[in-house]
């Protein structure tokens, strides 16, 4: 299923790159016009998001150290890229963008609770020994064990979505390589490899979304734990149940072709 848009540029089309621009647009606009329900679910997460990041904007001069609210709006500006990736069916993308969403905004947690961490984590050592304590410090898993002091479930599910992102691409492995590799008989008779870099809707693109709502949920969800304040000024405490439900009839109605 594909969706043209009336005006286009002159020249638009006749390279290599805009060519692929072009299609990876109209995948957009496609996903837009045909799947509407997962559309929303993504503008859903977006508009939480940037409620969230408006907030921190307005509050980023009014810090003493604004690592912390400057790693949030990272983790925002990561999801964005997520949802343009798999919206055009870009999926093998979209889990390093995935990836830096559920890290900035782990990092933006603990920066936002402990402000002798943020100054620590400015001003990496160059002592060999300084530096490996201050890199077990700023470990992704001594993050989420520090998290799950606090939410045991909440950290499961960051270093879930992590190993996902690293399972499907964020990370160069054996299953993410093959995943966007197809094979078809040629006239010949001999076997043609073919790399699939704009998914068709199916079951990966399909999973590549829930992967990229879930990424932007976490961030909100980080959000809220690392400041409070956010989140009862946000109302963030009705959007988070919200959101989780929606996704969970999403997943339910979603059709497989």
């Amino acid at each position: 299923m594909t969706y043209k848009p009336s005006v286009l540029p002159k020249g638009w089309g006749d390279d290599l790159l805009s060519h692929f621009q072009g299609i990876a647009f109209e995948n957009e606009l496609a996903t837009f016009v045909n799947a509407p329900q997962w559309q929303q679910a993504l503008l859903d997460v977006a508009t939480v998001l940037n409620k969230c990041a408006s907030y921190a904007i307005e509050h980023v001069l009014k810090t003493e150290e604004p690592s912390a609210i400057l790693l949030f709006l990272t983790a925002n500006n990561q999801f964005l890229a997520s949802v343009r990736s798999v919206s055009a069916g870009h999926c093998l993308p979209t889990y390093p963008t995935g990836r830096a969403t559920v890290e900035s905004a782990l990092y933006s947690w603990y920066l936002s609770t402990n402000k002798e961490a943020a100054l620590r984590w400015n001003n990496k050592p160059t002592d060999k020994v300084e530096l490996r304590e201050w890199g077990n410090e700023f470990r992704f898993s001594s993050l989420t064990k520090k998290l799950g002091t606090i939410d045991e479930m909440l950290a499961a599910w960051a270093i879930y979505l992590h190993q996902v992102a690293i399972d499907f691409g964020a990370h160069p492995n054996k299953d993410a390589l093959y995943s966007n590799m197809e094979h078809e008989d040629g006239k010949d008779g001999a076997l043609t490899i073919k790399m699939v870099t704009l998914h068709p809707w199916n079951r990966i693109s399909i999973g590549t979304m829930k992967f990229t709502v879930e990424t932007g949920m976490i961030a909100i969800r980080l959000f809220a734990l690392g400041f409070p304040d956010g989140l009862q000024t946000l109302n963030l405490a009705q959007d988070i149940p919200r959101l989780a439900n929606n996704l969970v009839h999403l997943q339910k109605t979603t059709k497989f072709e």
